[in-house]
């Protein structure tokens, strides 16, 4: 998960120039499709958990 934050993160600019005219990141207005991707990647991690662990019971 702490991929996902740091793609999103607000990055700082440190050319004077871009950073005035181009600057207009707000992680504030991803704030909600960061945390929707947070849900539905755990939602994946969790059901695959389940998934092996059916396949597990059955295989033995």
């Amino acid at each position: 998960m702490h991929w996902i934050v740091d793609q999103y993160k607000e990055k700082t600019i440190e050319d004077k120039t871009i950073a005035e005219k181009f600057n207009n990141y707000k992680f504030a207005d991803y704030k909600e499709t960061v945390i929707d991707l947070i849900k539905r990647i755990t939602t994946v991690s969790v059901k695959t958990v389940e998934i092996i662990n059916e396949m597990k019971k059955t295989t033995t």
